[in-house]
Protein backbone atom coordinates (compact mmCIF):
# COMPACT_ATOMS: atom_id res chain seq x y z
CA UNK A 1 0.00 0.00 0.00
CA UNK A 2 1.93 3.65 -0.69
CA UNK A 3 1.60 5.89 2.05
CA UNK A 4 1.33 8.66 0.06
CA UNK A 5 -2.26 7.70 -1.16
CA UNK A 6 -5.05 9.44 -0.04
CA UNK A 7 -7.75 7.50 -1.66
CA UNK A 8 -10.17 8.24 -4.32
CA UNK A 9 -11.43 12.46 -5.33
CA UNK A 10 -13.81 13.28 -6.58
CA UNK A 11 -13.99 15.36 -9.38
CA UNK A 12 -17.21 17.15 -7.93
CA UNK A 13 -15.05 18.74 -5.12
CA UNK A 14 -11.64 18.83 -6.26
CA UNK A 15 -11.44 22.37 -8.51
CA UNK A 16 -9.65 21.78 -11.82
CA UNK A 17 -7.82 25.12 -12.39
CA UNK A 18 -6.39 24.16 -16.02
CA UNK A 19 -9.54 24.55 -17.14
CA UNK A 20 -10.08 28.13 -16.33
CA UNK A 21 -8.13 31.36 -17.64
CA UNK A 22 -5.64 32.83 -15.48
CA UNK A 23 -7.61 35.29 -13.72
CA UNK A 24 -11.16 33.83 -12.13
CA UNK A 25 -14.15 34.90 -14.25
CA UNK A 26 -16.57 36.08 -12.41
CA UNK A 27 -19.81 35.07 -12.49
CA UNK A 28 -23.42 36.74 -11.36
CA UNK A 29 -25.67 33.98 -10.29
CA UNK A 30 -29.40 35.15 -10.26
CA UNK A 31 -31.72 32.52 -8.80
CA UNK A 32 -34.58 32.96 -6.09
CA UNK A 33 -34.23 29.80 -4.16
CA UNK A 34 -31.30 30.58 -1.62
CA UNK A 35 -30.81 26.98 -1.65
CA UNK A 36 -30.16 26.27 -5.21
CA UNK A 37 -28.38 29.39 -5.37
CA UNK A 38 -25.78 28.59 -2.54
CA UNK A 39 -25.41 24.92 -3.72
CA UNK A 40 -25.17 26.35 -7.27
CA UNK A 41 -22.48 29.39 -5.99
CA UNK A 42 -20.39 27.07 -3.50
CA UNK A 43 -19.88 24.24 -6.67
CA UNK A 44 -18.82 27.47 -8.54
CA UNK A 45 -16.44 28.61 -6.32
CA UNK A 46 -15.20 24.94 -5.87
CA UNK A 47 -14.30 25.00 -9.64
CA UNK A 48 -12.37 28.67 -9.45
CA UNK A 49 -14.89 30.51 -10.18
CA UNK A 50 -15.76 33.81 -8.27
CA UNK A 51 -19.51 34.33 -7.52
CA UNK A 52 -21.65 37.42 -7.36
CA UNK A 53 -25.09 36.20 -6.15
CA UNK A 54 -28.44 38.31 -6.20
CA UNK A 55 -31.82 36.77 -5.30
CA UNK A 56 -34.07 38.77 -7.80
CA UNK A 57 -34.24 40.48 -11.06
CA UNK A 58 -33.96 44.19 -9.53
CA UNK A 59 -31.11 42.85 -7.88
CA UNK A 60 -29.62 41.75 -10.82
CA UNK A 61 -30.01 45.01 -12.85
CA UNK A 62 -28.21 47.37 -10.01
CA UNK A 63 -25.56 44.26 -10.08
CA UNK A 64 -24.88 44.53 -13.76
CA UNK A 65 -25.77 48.31 -13.82
CA UNK A 66 -22.47 48.72 -11.22
CA UNK A 67 -20.52 46.37 -11.43
CA UNK A 68 -18.60 44.32 -13.73
CA UNK A 69 -18.89 39.99 -15.01
CA UNK A 70 -17.67 37.97 -17.12
CA UNK A 71 -20.65 35.69 -17.50
CA UNK A 72 -24.47 35.96 -16.13
CA UNK A 73 -26.37 32.63 -14.49
CA UNK A 74 -29.99 33.57 -14.47
CA UNK A 75 -32.97 31.87 -13.27
CA UNK A 76 -35.91 33.28 -15.55
CA UNK A 77 -38.77 32.48 -13.36
CA UNK A 78 -38.39 34.62 -10.35
CA UNK A 79 -41.86 36.04 -8.09
CA UNK A 80 -42.04 39.87 -7.18
CA UNK A 81 -41.47 42.53 -9.73
CA UNK A 82 -38.78 41.59 -12.09
CA UNK A 83 -38.06 38.25 -13.43
CA UNK A 84 -35.51 36.88 -15.55
CA UNK A 85 -37.16 37.84 -18.65
CA UNK A 86 -37.20 41.37 -17.99
CA UNK A 87 -33.53 41.19 -17.48
CA UNK A 88 -32.56 39.41 -20.83
CA UNK A 89 -35.03 42.54 -21.94
CA UNK A 90 -31.82 44.98 -20.32
CA UNK A 91 -29.18 42.84 -21.44
CA UNK A 92 -30.52 43.27 -24.82
CA UNK A 93 -30.36 46.88 -24.66
CA UNK A 94 -27.22 47.46 -22.87
CA UNK A 95 -25.29 44.43 -22.52
CA UNK A 96 -25.58 42.52 -25.68
CA UNK A 97 -21.93 40.59 -25.76
CA UNK A 98 -22.31 39.30 -22.10
CA UNK A 99 -22.59 35.03 -21.90
CA UNK A 100 -25.96 34.29 -20.52
CA UNK A 101 -26.62 30.77 -19.40
CA UNK A 102 -29.90 30.56 -18.81
CA UNK A 103 -31.58 27.99 -15.45
CA UNK A 104 -34.92 27.19 -15.24
CA UNK A 105 -37.68 24.82 -13.61
CA UNK A 106 -40.31 26.08 -16.09
CA UNK A 107 -42.01 24.06 -18.40
CA UNK A 108 -40.23 24.60 -21.43
CA UNK A 109 -43.91 25.54 -23.28
CA UNK A 110 -43.99 28.06 -20.98
CA UNK A 111 -40.56 29.14 -21.47
CA UNK A 112 -41.60 30.00 -25.34
CA UNK A 113 -44.89 31.80 -24.58
CA UNK A 114 -42.64 34.14 -22.29
CA UNK A 115 -39.97 34.53 -25.23
CA UNK A 116 -42.30 36.59 -27.51
CA UNK A 117 -42.13 39.55 -25.46
CA UNK A 118 -38.01 39.35 -25.70
CA UNK A 119 -36.70 41.87 -28.39
CA UNK A 120 -35.16 38.48 -29.75
CA UNK A 121 -36.50 35.05 -30.11
CA UNK A 122 -33.29 33.21 -30.16
CA UNK A 123 -32.19 32.36 -25.75
CA UNK A 124 -28.93 31.74 -24.71
CA UNK A 125 -27.98 28.14 -23.94
CA UNK A 126 -30.85 26.83 -21.45
CA UNK A 127 -30.52 24.51 -18.72
CA UNK A 128 -33.56 22.55 -16.72
CA UNK A 129 -33.42 22.07 -13.36
CA UNK A 130 -32.34 19.98 -11.30
CA UNK A 131 -29.22 21.56 -13.13
CA UNK A 132 -26.65 19.11 -14.80
CA UNK A 133 -23.63 20.64 -12.84
CA UNK A 134 -20.50 18.71 -15.46
CA UNK A 135 -23.07 20.08 -18.42
CA UNK A 136 -23.43 23.88 -17.14
CA UNK A 137 -20.14 23.86 -16.29
CA UNK A 138 -18.49 22.93 -20.11
CA UNK A 139 -21.33 25.65 -21.26
CA UNK A 140 -20.41 28.32 -18.80
CA UNK A 141 -16.48 27.79 -19.78
CA UNK A 142 -17.57 27.64 -23.35
CA UNK A 143 -19.41 30.75 -23.30
CA UNK A 144 -17.01 32.52 -21.39
CA UNK A 145 -13.92 31.77 -23.99
CA UNK A 146 -16.25 33.07 -26.58
CA UNK A 147 -16.37 29.84 -28.33
CA UNK A 148 -20.10 29.74 -28.48
CA UNK A 149 -21.82 31.17 -30.71
CA UNK A 150 -24.28 33.67 -28.51
CA UNK A 151 -27.99 34.70 -28.44
CA UNK A 152 -28.74 38.48 -28.69
CA UNK A 153 -29.94 37.91 -25.71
Amino acid sequence: MDPEDTGPTSDFLSPDPSRLPSHAPKILLVDDSPVERMALAHYLRRQGYTVDEAGDGASALDHLKNRQVDALLLDLQMPGGLDGFDVLRYLHKHRRGLPVVLLSGMPLDQIQQEMHGLPSRELPPLFLKPIDLDGLLQILELQIEGELPSANA
